[in-house]
């Protein structure tokens, strides 16, 4: 024998299906999406400066740009991280011309000029960067700005801390 089930049992087995709106959820996303895109600034720190170095500081408001950086510290020459020159053997020397820096600067400019032959988008512009710690003597920096003077670098531009900050 069969027995029907209570009518409390009935209405607690019903199944009821209910549907998410995820209409307002994307919605929300979408628009923190463009406040992101909005304040996204595509301008930044492009020049990495090796912590032993403390730069002059400056006034200037021009930003710079990406191109060949040569570091001078107190006792190392750097082109793009690569240590060339010692700067008491630069500096002992009669020469104006820094030899070693002249070497790898030649060497920098064949690659881009080897690189812009395939790629027409890349040009040599002779530009690059002379990041010099404040201590250097200024005899140093005049090396260094002629070496890259006659290795093709007639852009010579000086990085500098600003006094904004």
């Amino acid at each position: 024998m069969s027995f029907a089930p209570s009518k409390k049992k009935s209405k607690r087995s019903k199944i009821v299906v209910g549907t998410v709106t995820l209409t307002s959820m994307m919605d929300m996303f979408t628009a923190i999406l463009f406040f992101l895109l909005a304040s996204y600034s595509a301008q930044g720190d492009i020049l990495s400066v090796d912590p032993r170095l403390k730069l002059p500081v400056s006034t200037s408001t021009q930003a710079p740009r990406l191109r060949l950086i040569v570091q001078a510290t107190s006792n190392d020459i750097i082109v793009d991280g690569m240590r060339i020159a010692d700067v008491k053997e630069a500096l002992t020397k009669g020469e104006l011309i820094i030899k070693p820096l002249f070497n790898e600067l030649n060497e920098q400019a064949k690659k881009t000029e080897f690189i812009a032959s395939k790629n027409r988008a890349v040009k040599f512009t002779g530009e690059v960067v002379i990041q010099g710690d404040r201590s250097i003597p200024f005899v140093l920096l005049e090396k260094i700005m002629f070496t890259c003077g006659q290795a093709g670098y007639n852009t010579i531009s000086l990085a500098v801390t600003s006094s904004r900050e």
